[in-house]
């Protein structure tokens, strides 16, 4: 457990410490994990289409990814991967969860993937999430001490498109945003928070427009021919850990390290691992999509760069000025 210095907040009229804990750490079955509320908070943040199934979670955390070397075999070839996945909880009051975080550790690249990250709507502001963000990384530090850095998917957002919609709303006075229009705005919000953390976004050096990575279906009980629909497109990013040497003149590398730790060590590789053999369609698919990518940016001059360029800046400032209250 971990207590964030100088961190209370008031509840009824009593200030609150806050604290952190980790599974397999200081939560250590499936009662006390479940007991804390993360995963009732987990479904409060994240809309169902962004959500892992509760018992998937639990699986990974407290008995597939911890840390062991879990071996497959796939049409007679032999694979094998290495995982530790952790959830740090942010508790009020030692009782209940108002924070979470959930990364995975890849023994072979030795890169952190940060899967989510969300604190309660009523918690933010403060700093507190900035705090809760840095501490966790801190604490995966002296988990992993190997570990160069994490790595992270958010969506990609529509420069035009928001350009479009601000500018309408600076003219009219509108204040009601469709769900469409929340989702755009959203997508500025989160990458806008990751560039307060110090984040960089992979980008093409030549257009300076961040690199698209597409993830494979996450679902494999789905009929293959559903397989694509399920397929989403997402910008990666990073923070180098800190005190570790510069990377960017190997940004080309980490890029494809970054793809193949997210979407074949960690992602098709579990899905698999659960069925080889019936899953055997799956790794095809999703090992052919994970290639397409890399093969698509083989040539491309890679590089690391802050995650919002100053027009983005310029249209977040602009959004802020119209002080309608969209949480992330």
């Amino acid at each position: 457990m971990r207590v964030l210095d100088g961190m209370y907040r008031e509840a009824a009229g009593e200030p609150q410490p806050l604290d952190i804990v980790v599974t397999r750490h200081d939560v250590l079955d499936e009662a006390a994990f479940r007991s804390t509320g993360v995963l009732e908070l987990y479904e409060e943040l994240f809309p169902a289409s962004e959500r892992d199934s509760a018992d998937d979670i639990v699986r990974w955390l407290l008995s597939d990814d911890v840390g062991e070397r879990r071996h497959f075999s796939v049409g007679g070839h032999e694979m094998s991967y290495r995982l530790d996945s952790r959830c740090f909880i942010l508790r009020a009051g030692a009782t209940r969860a108002v924070g979470l975080g959930f990364f995975t550790y890849d023994h072979a690249s030795e890169l952190i993937f940060c899967n989510h990250v969300g604190v309660a709507t009523a918690w933010r502001g403060g700093g507190l999430a900035r705090a809760f963000y840095r501490e966790m990384v801190a604490m995966l530090d002296a988990l992993f001490p190997r570990n160069i850095g994490v790595v992270l998917e958010v969506e990609p957002f529509d420069r035009d498109r928001l350009e479009a919609m601000i500018a309408d709303l600076e003219r009219t006075g509108r204040r009601q945003l469709a769900a469409d229009e929340q989702d755009g705005i959203r997508r500025l919000l989160r990458v806008g928070w990751y560039d307060k953390l110090d984040y960089s976004v992979f980008c093409d050096a030549r257009t300076m427009r961040p690199l698209a990575c597409r993830s494979p279906c996450l679902d494999p009980s789905l009929p293959s021919a559903d397989w694509a629909g399920g397929e989403e497109s997402y910008w990666l990013m990073w923070q180098a850990r800190t005190g570790a040497p510069s990377v960017e003149i190997r940004a080309g590398r980490l890029w494809h390290s970054a793809v193949r730790a997210i979407h074949v060590e960690i992602l098709a590789k579990s899905l698999v691992a659960l069925d080889p053999n019936g899953r055997r369609g799956y790794w095809d698919y999703a090992t052919a999509l994970v290639g397409q990518t890399l093969q698509r940016t083989a040539t491309t001059d890679v590089h690391l760069a802050p995650c919002l360029g100053e027009d983005d800046r310029v249209l977040l400032s602009r959004w802020r000025r119209l002080a309608i209250d969209l949480p992330i």
